[in-house]
């Protein structure tokens, strides 16, 4: 009976102090830690700005492989129905030199 409660004893001590032992928390350097680190306003609007800038190059890049078809289907007199909506977005894009 002894043994036994000695042996639960042991067992229970190596549960606490193992999983404690794994941990990873640099108590030295607590900044160094990235989970701690909060992105200032100013980073998250950069991010923002650079997620929207690619995404506005990508369907901006989309619209202008898209052009020359339908301009040489009005050159052959045939009129694409959204080419009006694909004009009027590219002279609308921020940055453009059309105007």
């Amino acid at each position: 009976m002894r043994h036994i409660a000695l042996l639960c004893l042991l067992l229970g001590i190596l549960l606490i102090v193992l999983p404690a032992a794994s941990q990873n928390v640099n108590m030295e350097h607590p900044n160094d830690i990235q989970i701690q680190k909060q992105p200032r306003p100013e980073e998250i609007r950069a991010h923002a700005a650079k997620v929207q800038l690619q995404r506005d190059s990508k369907e901006l890049a989309e619209l202008c492989n898209s052009l020359p078809a339908d301009l040489s289907q009005v050159q052959q007199g045939f009129l694409p129905k959204d080419i009006d909506k694909k004009l009027r977005h590219l002279v609308s894009c921020p940055g453009n030199t059309f105007t």
